[in-house]
């Protein structure tokens, strides 16, 4: 469970990433398959894994599905105050809202999500494909640890552009598949379809669930 935890924050903050792109779709929703082709069996068996990426020029969240279903993650993100930021997990079962989530998002709203942590940006126009509809181009990240990132990004779809104006490197463009090093194997995440319809329950919090702090979800869940 460990493991695959550190797997979906991974993920949560990579699709998080906000671009500086002037283009034209500025909401919408996205979403992504997930997959660790050079993992073990461990992470084979969580099964399909997916995330949607809802945004507007105010707001974005992000739904993740894994294990088939049996672990969910929601964030909810207020573009301009991230200290209001909300999360949700649903494990099992057992549904959970970290309260003190936003506070951590407030300290870290300069970090992967904005590419603080990317030295360069090496960009391929020529090595090209199709995702999701849209004609996407490489982009190479490179981190400041030394570790490479491979995302294909399009210029059609602008997301907030949130505090990337605080970042030392900024995206260019929206990225439909991202191809980001693990310490189980490289983790792919690819657009599988782009809607300019968000749903109106988007930007909320469900029912039911108990208020608990990050440290006590982690005593909860076995130090995950």
């Amino acid at each position: 469970m460990k493991k695959i935890t550190q797997i979906a924050l991974t993920a949560l903050l990579f699709v998080g990433i906000t671009a500086n792109a002037q283009t034209q779709l500025k909401k919408g929703s996205v979403t992504y398959s997930m997959t660790l082709p050079d993992a073990g069996e461990e992470m084979a068996a969580m099964g399909e894994s997916t995330i949607t990426v809802h945004f507007n020029e105010t707001m974005q969240a992000t739904d993740m599905s894994m294990m088939g279903g049996m672990m969910l993650m929601k964030t909810i993100i207020p573009v301009a105050n991230k200290k209001d930021t909300k999360m949700t997990m649903e494990v099992m079962g057992m549904k959970y809202e970290i309260t003190d989530i936003g506070e951590e998002a407030s300290k870290n709203a300069s970090g992967l999500s904005n590419l603080d942590e990317a030295k360069e940006i090496v960009y391929d126009k020529k090595d090209t494909k199709e995702i999701a509809g849209f004609k996407c181009y490489k982009a190479t990240i490179t981190m400041n640890d030394g570790s490479k990132s491979i995302f294909y990004v399009t210029d059609a779809i602008a997301p907030q552009a949130g505090t990337a104006a605080e970042a030392k490197v900024k995206l260019t463009g929206y990225p439909l598949q991202m191809t980001v090093p693990t310490q189980q194997g490289n983790m792919v995440m690819t657009a599988t379809k782009f809607s300019k319809d968000i749903p109106a329950d988007a930007f909320k919090v469900g029912e039911g669930f108990t208020k608990i702090t990050k440290e006590e979800f982690q005593k909860q869940m076995g130090g995950m």
